[in-house]
């Protein structure tokens, strides 16, 4: 029902009809598991699914009595015993008028609850295509690290701590119930760290496990980046992959992510933390803590430098100028991970879980961040996150193997979560400007002339919008060699008009269908990474759902005389749809020819030329009209 109403904001259904049909399914669908229900009667029990699965109809001949005739309205929207409460009732004899007047009306009040959210789930979806597809791929990426991470931690808790269990059995039955009287052999020790008195036995065990695995992982890393092997032809791969799927928005996203593993924010977590412990005199912890944190950051420089392997584009001066492995990545772990190991003995299994969770998504956010942004190949993340972990399992096992005084977890934590959320605010406030322009997508700039350009350079510059999956979107019929201002001062003096800007009070608009196209905000497009430079709109007389829109680019080209930059852009008519009575979706044209014309009008009087292209390759859709004809136009001096 959600998936209906997706499509039904996409236009491919009608409202009222999939509420209908919503209705008289689920009337059916309860009508049915009544009469089975008044059929079988007493024999319901020993019919399949019930005979196999008892305990559904005991929950839903429960849920009955409790509830009596409500029964019947409330099960609609109870999901585990939905489809068995009608059996019950029939089975137990309510009688058919009450239960036909509360499935009626159930079912009525059920399918706008369950459809309704899918419909403004599709029409975001739509207005999310409009923005950027790229922005939507990012963001389902995050969500699949954002619950793969929990899944991963969680799962592995779950799965090492039996086997954990079963170790320890075994390891003490080999070294014997009690430490060895060779209190310096082999047995001795095992028996001494594993004694079953000590309930750290099974975390130790938890954290070797971990140890040789995080080992391995680092040193079969170190392997593939010095020997050249496919590791590194994905660390290429991804990184393009990632590079083509930014966006201004994500890159604001991501520079904050980025930014919580700043030393400007780790910094004062370590301060705060440490000052807690000595003010608590947990003396050992503080000792732990120090040394995991400054030794830490020593190795990963130490690595870093002895490897000098280089990042994909030079960001850093330095001892941090080098690539292999990411300080970013290991020092999270190493910071959030150790501070999970000081506060993990004082909770509960879940609370472990819930923290060692929320300490791995924070990390491996923050090392996703760093791919993204383009400040570390792949390789280099998974170096630093492998280096991390097993950094926090040596000391983990250290720390664990003598008794530590009890400390107070949740107020430990949450010192550490006020320190990460002031320090990433002062440091965005002072530093967001500096990292915008630091991780911002690079385009090298070329010197042309203008006449080179005029006369064949300008097919050099790119001729399609290109979608996520390579395909041509929107072919770039307009070619504008000087200052944005003065263009924009000399259409705005020809009837267009610069657009309302997309920002999220603005974006309520897009609910008022009262509105001529005029007034609503442009949502922005994105065009080799970046949204464009220039946005202007134009009315269309007789038709208010209608406006042409002029977007443009950088080329990244510059003219060498005068030092006019060139941009790359499009002209399209844009129509606002309404698939519901009271949302507007914006939609582009596919006729790129007669919006041109419009443009070429209003530049009347300035230096214009129209070029045709050869040998353009076909648009992945077959209803864009373009003549294959490019509007070149420049600033006259």
């Amino acid at each position: 029902m959600f998936g209906a109403g997706a499509v039904v904001a996409a236009g491919s259904l009608e409202l009222w009809a999939t509420l209908a049909w919503a209705a008289a399914g689920a009337i059916a669908g309860d009508a049915g598991s009544y009469w089975l229900g008044r059929h079988y009667r007493a024999e319901l029990h020993n019919r399949w699914p019930f005979r196999r699965h008892p305990k559904l109809l005991e929950k839903g001949t429960a849920f009955f009595h409790r509830h009596g005739g409500m029964s019947i309205f409330l099960g609609r929207f109870v999901g585990p015993i939905r489809p068995v409460i009608p059996a019950v009732a029939g089975m137990l004899g309510m009688p058919p008028t009450r239960f036909y007047a509360a499935n009626i009306l159930s079912a009525l009040g059920w399918a706008p609850t369950y459809i309704l959210p899918g419909v403004v789930f599709g029409a975001s979806l739509g207005l999310a295509g409009a923005v950027a597809t790229r922005l939507a791929l990012i963001l389902m990426l995050l969500l699949i690290l954002v619950w793969g991470g929990i899944w991963i931690v969680s799962r592995s808790l779950i799965w090492l701590l039996p086997r954990a269990e079963q170790g320890l059995g075994q390891l003490q039955s080999w070294a014997g119930s009690t430490p060895s009287a060779r209190t310096g052999s082999l047995r001795g020790m095992v028996a001494s760290l594993l004694d079953p008195a000590r309930p750290e036995s099974r975390a130790l065990l938890v954290f070797a496990a971990v140890l040789i695995a995080a080992a391995w992982m680092f040193f079969g890393i170190i392997e593939d980046v010095l020997t050249g092997d496919p590791l590194v032809v994905v660390d290429n791969t991804l990184y393009q992959v990632l590079q083509g799927l930014r966006t201004p928005f994500g890159d604001s996203v991501m520079i904050a992510l980025t930014q919580l593993g700043d030393a400007a924010v780790t910094l004062p977590v370590v301060t705060a933390v440490l000052l807690w412990l000595v003010w608590k005199r947990a003396w050992r912890p503080a000792v732990y803590w120090l040394a995991a944190v400054s030794f830490g950051a020593a190795l990963t420089v130490i690595l870093k430098a002895g490897f000098g392997l280089p990042r994909p584009l030079p960001m850093y001066d330095g001892s941090i100028a080098f690539g292999f492995p990411s300080s970013h990545a290991a020092m999270s772990i190493v910071i959030f991970g150790f501070l999970a190991v000081l506060t993990a003995r004082e909770l509960s299994l879940h609370g472990q879980l819930a923290v060692f969770s929320v300490m791995a998504l924070l990390a491996g956010l923050i090392a996703f961040s760093r791919i993204y942004l383009g400040a570390h190949w792949l390789s280099d993340v998974l170096g630093g996150l492998n280096f991390g972990v097993a950094w926090v399992a040596l000391l983990g096992i250290a720390y664990l193997r003598r008794p530590a005084p009890a400390i107070a977890a949740r107020g430990l934590l949450a010192v550490a979560a006020i320190a990460l959320l002031v320090g990433a605010g002062v440091h965005a406030a002072n530093q967001r400007a500096t990292d915008i322009e630091r991780y911002a997508v690079r385009h090298p700039s070329t010197l042309i002339a203008r006449q080179d350009w005029w006369n064949k350079d300008w097919k050099t510059l790119p001729a399609w919008r290109i979608d996520i999956e390579g395909e041509y979107e929107q072919p770039l019929s307009v070619q504008w060699a000087g200052s944005l201002e003065f263009l924009r001062t000399r259409l705005t003096a020809r009837g267009w008009r610069e657009a309302l800007p997309t920002t999220g009070k603005r974006l309520l608009l897009w609910f008022d269908t009262r509105r001529p196209a005029m007034q609503l905000p442009l949502l922005p497009h994105v065009h080799d990474g970046r949204h464009e430079a220039l946005a202007l709109i134009y009315p269309l007389k007789g038709k208010p759902d209608q406006r042409l829109v002029l977007r443009l680019w950088s080329s990244g080209r510059i003219l060498q005389s005068p030092r006019n930059p060139i941009w790359v852009g499009t002209v399209t008519e844009e129509r606002i749809n309404r698939p519901l009575a009271w949302f507007n979706l914006p939609q582009d044209g596919q006729d790129f020819n007669a919006p041109r014309g419009v443009l070429l009008e209003s530049l009347s009087g300035m230096p214009t030329r129209l070029v045709k292209r050869d040998g353009m390759p076909q648009s992945a859709s077959e209803e864009i009209v373009w003549d294959k004809t490019v509007l070149l136009v420049y600033q006259p001096e």
